[in-house]
Parts: C-alpha cells; sequence; structure tokens
C-alpha cells in the first residue's frame, strides 16, 4: 500500500515537473516567433560581398537592439 501511494506521488511531481518545463518551451516559442528573420541581411556568396554583409549585419543588429529596447520600455511603463 505504501508503494503505491509512494508511486502516485511520484507520478504527480512528474506532472507537475513536466508542465512547468514545457511553459518555458512556449515563452520561447513566442518570442522566436516575433523575431523577423526575414528582414536579416543573407550571407553572401562571393567574398567580394563579405564588407557589405558585415554593414548590413552591424545595421540589422542596430535596429534589432532599438526595437528589444523599446519593447522593454513600453512593458515597463
Amino acid at each position: 500500500m505504501k508503494l503505491i501511494l509512494l508511486l502516485a506521488a511520484v507520478l504527480v511531481v512528474g506532472l507537475l515537473v513536466t508542465q512547468q518545463l514545457n511553459k518555458g518551451k512556449e515563452a520561447n516559442a513566442e518570442r522566436a516567433a516575433e523575431m523577423r528573420a526575414d528582414n536579416a541581411p543573407k550571407v553572401p556568396t562571393k567574398p567580394g560581398d563579405v564588407p557589405k554583409f558585415e554593414e548590413n549585419m552591424k545595421k540589422f543588429m542596430e535596429d534589432e537592439a532599438a526595437r528589444q529596447a523599446e519593447k522593454i520600455d513600453q512593458a515597463t511603463q
């Protein structure tokens, strides 16, 4: 009888832990869906295009950082 109660308790704890871990994955998936990957610069195929790619990537990162900072400001107000 004690063994059955122990197994039931372990089952309940396991289900609760699983639910808690899955909540974090959903939040990460939502954040990933919000990112605008379609605006990201394309990786160059020619060596001569690397400097232009570097400029585009810097601009993209700065724009994304500004956009995220704006979202944080809106969320904290």
